[in-house]
């Protein structure tokens, strides 16, 4: 225990120094509740499973999934899996936001104006729960039921619409189940797990707002949660020096998804951002190496389908009866007597769904449930490394899916692919699976086993939740996954990259991560080039476009409605009636290949039918915008409006209504209409015709010049602080909103002049 001196700069980044490792973390963890307070008790009630007893029964649902899939084994051997210096650092770190808790409860004028106004207190945190809470978002679960529903009505085959595979693979029921045993009912409590809070439904509160956090969480017609990063080789740098840059795309909201945060000790010197909730940074530098990463989208869930027996106890396995056990728990809850839930665990996994009366359940397995998998400790590792092997080392036992991006100071630069793959001997993953059958996990895959690369003769190395394998991977032997983001903005950074010059430097590296050209608006505009008929003055303003999807471009926001509508009609034209519930949305590149190569889908005609699809979708699109100009406006010299404002940044805080007045007017951040879409690498989500808002991109991003710390440049908005009327809580919106850099103060003397308030802490991590 020691001194910890906190120096918050003029941007709101606190700057922690301490004497030893564990101080510095207790601080990091002060920080955070400091500024962050109402975002870090929400998620970890959330985790917990105890927002019903300060929300309400609306929240109980909520409350039943965490504790489901939460880890249930020895705390203490968990631990010991860890790297040695992980415990004591997550000690401190909970022990620095019970620190702040404590000076709270000494003083409740300190409490945040959220948790005043529901008339709240937060909850103090317990070490172990980083263990054992461990709820994860992975999307293939909602696949694997896509799938066999489609099984089920004789067209597996056709699941190429909605997602096709990388690589190519055959797509077969496996032997055993039957598809009838299953459906999209079995994931009504999972689907909890990821669902937007019902804030519209808390107790004992006046004036509920009806617009509930769900506005900001609608699905993107084209796009999913991604992220980009890159590394340049010194040869291309105009300095000599390695460049790595960062932009992880998230859902929109306020306050942001991620933090920065500064730490200094001996033996390590750290800044980056990265959930407030968690211990370490993401993304950042210590004073030899930077890192970054995307997401590796791994196959880590698997759903069984159980025979069970009368009694509930037992179900068939492959080779014996494996063992239920049953506990029931209660759960408080404001404003009535506590809810008890049941909850059925077997060797595989949780009992996620249950019909006792016809002898069948549905069980998780995932691998960031199995032993060793501590999700929210897993950036800690990393950050001590000082170079390439010890970063791998580091990342060896990374549980969620990462494309690690690395470059030190030497000029070293690297990739490396990490996260809990499992292997899987008799199958591949994309269905259910029988329980009795044989169809085990056997290991998890070792990192001397996927993708990655150490300074590649091309100088370069790109990621943007692309499927990365080589022509010639074993797909048999080492099948991670089959489901990837479409890779629109990593075939767009490899045109960029392939053709860079000799002296990029990291203000190139910034202006790319704004890049806001569409290739696919190219394609479909060349197609358009090829058909006659139409609106002349929705077609002039098309082809004359040059392709970027701009705030301030009519054209822009023209083939952002055309493509819409033809996605509509694409749909209506490949997706067979039969299925039309289970596909909703028709994948960007089928819709793009169908309209490119018309087929027999088209009619008699195809080239003749599509062409007039074309003109139909684009006539539709300008007349929708037209009216639309009436109500939204537009420049006084155009017909529609711009793209900015059809597509404006509106981030609102979920409890609005329920502050007070002068601090409800500064809850919603919001103002400027945006470049970009969910394609581009600028990436900018859009949940399509009639929703004029932005839903999702990137919070933070950050360009590193690595060694040469002091000049690397970041954005984050809105803000650092957690809570409306602190003065750091949309203070950085307009610069994120401008892309206008701000530094990650890293050396003293920086840090000195760039700070406005300094804290002094006595740390202890009992």
């Amino acid at each position: 225990m020691g001194p910890v001196t906190i120096q918050i700069d003029c941007w709101g980044v606190p700057h922690i120094e301490a004497q030893n490792i564990a101080d510095a973390f207790f601080g990091q963890g002060y920080a955070a509740a400091l500024m962050r307070l109402w975002q870090l008790d929400l998620n970890h009630r959330r985790q917990v499973g105890k927002l019903a007893e300060v929300f309400g029964a609306a929240f109980v649902p909520f409350d039943h999934v965490a504790r489901l899939l939460m880890f249930r084994g020895p705390i203490e051997s968990e631990w010991a899996k860890l790297d040695s210096k992980v415990e004591g650092i997550a000690s401190a770190f909970v022990a620095g936001i019970n620190a702040r808790i404590d000076q709270i409860q000494a003083d409740p004028a300190l409490l945040p104006p959220e948790f005043v106004a529901l008339k709240m207190t937060p909850d103090r945190w317990i070490k172990d729960d980083l263990l054992r809470c461990r709820v994860s978002a992975s999307p293939n679960i909602q696949g694997e039921i896509r799938r066999v529903m489609l099984a089920q009505r004789n067209a597996l085959a056709l699941d190429t619409l909605a997602h096709p595979l990388e690589p190519e693979w055959p797509l077969t029921v496996p032997a055993g189940l039957d598809v009838f045993k299953i459906s999209s009912d079995d994931l009504k409590l999972l689907n909890y797990r990821v669902a937007p809070l019902p804030f519209d439904k808390i107790v004992q509160v006046a004036g509920a707002d009806q617009a509930t956090v769900a506005e900001l969480f609608q699905p993107d017609i084209d796009s999913r949660n991604g992220s980009n990063a890159w590394v340049i080789g010194p040869k291309h740098t105009h300095t000599g020096r390695a460049i790595l840059a960062n932009d992880p795309h998230l859902p929109y909201s306020v306050p942001s998804p991620r933090m920065v945060c500064h730490l200094k000790a001996p033996g390590l010197n750290l800044i980056g951002a990265g959930p407030v909730w968690r211990p370490g940074v993401q993304f950042g530098h210590n004073e030899y190496i930077a890192f970054g990463r995307t997401d590796f989208q791994i196959d880590q869930e698997d759903l069984y389908v159980l025979e069970v027996n009368a009694a509930g106890t037992q179900y068939q396995g492959f080779k014996a009866t494996e063992s239920i056990a049953r506990i029931s728990e209660e759960i408080l809850v404001r404003g009535q007597l506590p809810v008890k839930v049941d909850l059925a665990f077997t060797p595989l996994g949780p009992i996620i769904a249950e019909d006792r009366q016809v002898g069948r359940a549905v069980v998780l397995r995932a691998a960031w449930l199995e032993p060793g998998a501590a999700t929210n400790l897993e950036y800690v590792p990393k950050v001590f490394a000082t170079n390439w092997d010890e970063f791998r080392a580091a990342i060896r036992h990374a549980v969620w899916g990462t494309n690690y991006m690395f470059a030190d100071t030497h000029g070293n630069i690297g990739w490396q692919s990490a996260g809990r793959v499992p292997v899987r001997p008799n199958h591949d993953g994309l269905m259910p699976v029988p329980a009795a059958g044989d169809y085990p996990w056997s290991g998890i895959l070792p990192i001397e086993s996927m993708p990655g690369e150490f300074n590649p003769p091309r100088g370069w190395i790109a990621s943007a939740n692309q499927m990365p394998f080589p022509a010639d991977w074993p797909v048999a032997e080492r099948r991670i996954s089959f489901e990837w983001t479409a890779n629109d903005r990593h075939r767009r950074l490899v045109s960029i990259f392939s053709d860079m010059k000799p002296n990029h430097s990291i203000t190139d590296s910034w202006c790319v991560q704004q890049d806001i050209y569409s290739g696919r608006a190219k394609v479909l505009v060349d197609l358009l080039r090829q058909t006659q008929g139409g609106d002349t003055t929705a077609r002039a303003l098309l082809e004359r476009w040059e392709h970027d999807i701009a705030a301030d471009s009519p054209a822009a926001g023209l083939y952002e409605y055309w493509w819409a509508y033809l996605q509509r009609e694409v749909r209506s034209l490949v997706v067979p009636a039969h299925i039309n519930d289970l596909i909703t949305l028709v994948h960007p590149h089928v819709a793009l290949a169908a309209l490119t190569n018309p087929d027999s889908r088209f009619g008699a005609q195809p080239e003749i039918k599509r062409n007039a699809l074309l003109v139909l979708c684009l006539d539709r699109a300008y007349a929708h915008l037209k009216t639309l100009a009436q109500t939204l406006g537009t420049q006084s010299d155009q017909v529609i409006p711009n793209w900015g404002r059809l597509h404006e940044m509106h981030l609102k805080h979920p409890l609005k209504s329920k502050l007070p007045g002068a601090l409800a007017e500064l809850a919603d951040v919001k103002g400027r209409g945006s470049s970009g879409d969910g394609s581009t690498v600028y990436a900018r989500w859009w949940p399509g015709i009639d929703h004029h808002t932005v839903t999702g991109g990137s919070s933070f991003r950050a360009v590193i010049d690595v060694g040469n710390w002091w000049v690397s440049m970041a954005s984050m908005g809105p803000g650092q602080a957690g809570s409306p009327g602190d003065q750091h809580y949309s203070d950085l919106y307009q610069p994120w909103m401008d892309n206008v850099p701000v530094p990650l103060a890293f050396h003293q003397e920086q840090v000195n002049e760039l700070t406005r308030s300094v804290i002094n802490l006595a740390a202890s991590s009992d």
